[in-house]
């Protein structure tokens, strides 16, 4: 995914070389508050399964979610190693969230590793398993443990790397945040092609930066605006600058 960051579809093959993971979602916590930063799956979707669900858990669960007492708790000490936290489905502690989630994508396991990092937010890493890979075994927990320094200086040098243009100062990770929260039904790549349209770019320029054909764009462009308008939501280059700006 080009300019994502940090690039959830590398630290996803990462892992994937010591254990199957279905779904893997990136997330910033700060001031108490959790926020999608990237995600991927391991299979190609028409939706953006992990958006979608991430707007479902913000708007109305992440309150009752461990992680967040965790992530309290490592903000304020200095930071250091990851912190490993595991959520089966059958452990979640409000019935709505497994059935909106966890019940409706048929995931069966999340394994999460915390870390505070030297900006002073809390980053997020969530591995999820589906029905078919069932919950994460004893000894695969034990090789993610051993692989989470890696995992977490892979991470860090992601977030480094995309320091070097602050987040206020990118209009298209701006605008891809806000359609991550406010259009779930897009599919990571109609994210991508919006959030660029939104910011003035070009049909050829978009295609250059996703390194796609140009009429690959267009066909994704038609397909979001599609999605949006179905839902009442801007779907027109001048109306979606304003609505993400």
């Amino acid at each position: 995914m080009a300019s994502a960051a940090p690039s959830a579809e590398r630290l996803l093959l990462a892992i994937a070389t010591l254990v199957p993971v279905a779904y893997l979602s990136c997330v910033r916590i700060e001031r108490d508050l959790p926020v999608l930063v990237d995600g991927c799956s391991q299979r190609p979707h028409s939706r953006n399964v992990v958006a979608e669900c991430f707007a479902i858990y913000r708007r109305s669960y992440f309150l009752s979610d461990a992680v967040m007492p965790l992530a309290r708790r490592l903000s304020e000490r200095p930071a250091g190693a990851p912190v490993a936290l595991r959520c089966r489905a059958d452990e979640l502690p409000v019935p709505g969230w497994r059935d909106d989630i966890y019940v409706r994508e048929r995931l069966a396991d999340r394994f999460s590793l915390l870390y505070a990092s030297p900006q002073g937010s809390v980053q997020a890493i969530h591995l999820y398993r589906d029905e078919r890979q069932g919950a994460f075994q004893a000894q695969e927990i034990e090789q993610l443990l051993a692989f989470a320094p890696l995992l977490q200086q892979a991470h860090l040098a992601s977030l480094s790397i995309v320091r070097r243009q602050p987040e206020e100062d990118d209009p298209v990770l701006r605008a891809r945040q806000r359609l991550q929260a406010e259009a779930p039904q897009l599919s990571p790549r109609e994210t991508e092609v919006v959030a660029r349209l939104a910011c003035g770019w070009s049909a050829d320029g978009v295609a250059a930066d996703l390194d796609v054909a140009p009429s690959t764009v267009v066909t994704l462009r038609k397909r979001a605006y599609l999605k949006l308008a179905e839902r009442g939501q801007p779907a027109q280059r001048i109306r979606l600058a304003r609505w993400l700006a």
